[in-house]
Order: C-alpha cells, then sequence, then structure tokens
C-alpha cells in the first residue's frame, strides 16, 4: 500500500503533506456546517482544533500586536473621511483647538491657531505636531541668532570707519538720558521707546531754541531810548524770551542776558 501525498508545487519546492482523512479528522471537519469555511479549513490542511488554534497563534505572532492596535488603510489614502480612524489611532485630537501648545502664551495666537488648523487638515497627531512646534521655535531662535550677530557685525563695521560720527551719537544720547537699555528697546521698534526719545530729544532742542523777532543787531546806537524802554517791556511779557532769559543752560541763558543788558543801556540815555 502506498502513502497519500498531494501533487508537487509547479517550481519544484516540496509537497505539503496530505490532510489527514481518519476518523477524528473527518469528525472535526464535519463540525462546520458552512461548506465555505469547511472547505477553507480542509484546503488550509488543519486536522483537529489543535491544528486550526496552533495556526491562529502563529498569525499572531507573525503580526506582532493585538488586533486592535492594527491599521487598516484604506484604498485611497488621499480621502480625509476614510482616513479619520486611522488619523484618531495616530493621536490626532478631535479639533484643532485640543492640541497641545508648547509654544507658550508668547507666541502669536492667531498664528498658532492658523497653524494648529493646517495640522488638524493633514491628521497629524498631538504627538507629532509638538515635535513640528519644537522645529518651528528652534529655527526661529536661530533666525532672531543670525539677525543679531548680523547686525553687530554691520554697527562694529560703521563704527570703524566714523569715529567721529559715534563719538556724536553717543554725546546725544548722554545729553537725552537714554542708555543702552533705552537704545535696545529703541531699535527693537518699542513705540514708547521711541516716544521717550524724540520727547527727550524736543525738550533739548526747546532750551536752544532762537527766539524769533527783530534781532537784536538791529537795537543799536540808532535805537531812542523810549524805543529801548517799549522793547525792554515787550520783552519782559516775551514768554519765549523769557524762558530763554531764566534758562538753567548758561549759553542758552547769556544771549538773552547780553540783550536786555545793551537795551537797558540805551533806555538809561533819556
Amino acid at each position: 500500500m502506498t502513502d497519500d501525498v498531494t501533487a508537487a508545487p509547479a517550481d519544484g519546492g516540496q509537497a505539503a503533506p496530505a490532510p489527514e482523512t481518519g476518523q477524528g479528522a473527518a469528525s472535526f471537519l464535519d463540525s462546520f456546517t458552512d461548506p465555505d469555511m469547511r472547505g477553507f479549513i480542509e484546503n488550509k490542511g488543519f486536522g483537529d482544533a489543535a491544528a486550526l488554534a496552533d495556526g491562529y497563534r502563529n498569525l499572531e505572532k507573525l503580526r506582532g500586536v493585538p488586533a486592535e492596535n492594527l491599521l487598516n488603510f484604506p484604498a485611497d489614502t488621499s480621502d480625509r473621511e476614510a482616513m479619520m480612524p486611522v488619523y484618531a489611532k495616530m493621536g490626532m485630537p478631535e479639533t484643532a483647538d485640543q492640541y497641545t501648545n508648547t509654544l507658550g502664551d508668547g507666541f502669536d495666537s492667531e498664528v498658532f491657531k492658523s497653524v494648529s488648523e493646517r495640522a488638524h487638515q493633514l491628521g497629524l497627531g498631538d504627538g507629532q505636531f509638538q515635535g513640528l512646534q519644537q522645529i518651528m521655535a528652534e529655527q526661529s531662535q536661530q533666525m532672531v541668532e543670525a539677525q543679531e550677530t548680523q547686525a553687530a557685525e554691520a554697527f562694529d563695521q560703521w563704527k570703524s570707519g566714523n569715529a567721529d560720527g559715534f563719538n556724536n551719537a553717543a554725546r546725544l544720547m548722554a545729553n537725552v538720558g537714554m542708555d543702552e537699555a533705552g537704545l535696545e528697546a529703541l531699535l527693537a521698534g518699542d513705540k514708547a521707546s521711541m516716544y521717550d526719545f524724540l520727547a527727550k530729544v524736543a525738550g533739548r532742542s526747546a532750551e536752544g531754541q532762537v527766539i524769533q523777532g527783530e534781532p537784536a543787531q538791529a537795537e543799536g546806537f540808532s535805537m531812542s531810548p523810549s524805543a529801548a524802554k517799549a522793547k525792554v517791556a515787550e520783552l519782559m511779557g516775551d514768554s519765549d524770551f523769557m524762558k530763554q532769559y531764566t534758562s538753567e543752560n548758561k549759553k542758552v541763558r547769556q544771549p538773552a542776558i547780553d540783550r536786555m543788558m545793551k537795551l537797558n543801556e540805551i533806555a538809561a540815555r533819556a
């Protein structure tokens, strides 16, 4: 009597053993009432429940994870609705405003909202989006550092070729009471610092303001004593002149004093 074997594969490999046909195997196969299922089990060569269970265990080992952790990709991965279950398993929140913000409150809220909405459209998980934010923060810091380096190099180059200009600028800063911190705030575009600087410059400029009106040179020997007295009275009522006349700055105050003395000398001739 010869042993039953299945036909050899066409590629010349070793033939699979024929399924068992004994009473036990027949009884096991008879337990499957679905003809299609019985045919599938028979073709797979499962002769009993132990063989079937062992085959299932080997299948789980092959895929390596429980069924609930498997991702089933749709045929069309560009179909967002079909991909939603995949995105959800990858950690995408239900709405864009549920993403974790690792950039902090200092980051523009509208920009973060726009970026997070785009991340949600792309199906990014929260962990992926946090990693993206880290890259954004690093790139932003590198850009700031590069700009600061370029600005410092440009200033050093200008300063080396403009010693007088630098000294004049430093003198102006000292005169208006501005320090390096104030200058940095001004360069950073702080509006309050800009107005503070302009106010200080305007205040200093007002101290040296030239008094408008009839020039002192015209007040010479040709002026009559009565005209000189009238001019003294006029200047005493001129707030701009009196501001110069009483200024704490000697260079501003002295011309006004000299003018008043000259007028009084002419008025005394009467």
